[in-house]
């Protein structure tokens, strides 16, 4: 199954036939930083190294969300926030949380 994910509250075209309840994904990710890192100047390559780890631990958030509405036996996750958290220096962490609602839907 396929599971259509919006940011908005209702799908253009359809009919949210029932509302299953809230749905969320979570991801983490350690991202290794250089240890010169310091609180007062990061290391060369810092924003690099959560830019290339963010894609998947979103990913992994959103494939998290779709199975938990997927087993609810929604077909779309409607009201979708995604959220960041970011932190550490030396080693840090990205962790990434998205929520909805879980819906059917219909052609209408």
């Amino acid at each position: 199954m396929s599971v259509l994910i919006a940011t908005t509250s209702s799908l253009e075209g359809k009919r949210i036939t029932k509302y299953l309840g809230i749905v969320t994904g979570e991801a983490s990710a350690e991202v290794a930083l250089m240890a010169t890192a310091s609180p007062d100047k990061p290391a060369p390559g810092f924003a690099d190294a959560y830019h290339k780890a963010i894609p998947s631990v979103r990913d992994n958030a959103l494939r998290g969300a779709m199975q938990g509405a997927e087993h609810v036996g929604a077909n779309a996750i409607i009201g979708t926030t995604v959220n960041y958290v970011i932190h550490g220096s030396g080693k840090g962490m990205v962790m990434v949380s998205v929520t909805g609602t879980a819906v059917v839907y219909e052609d209408a």
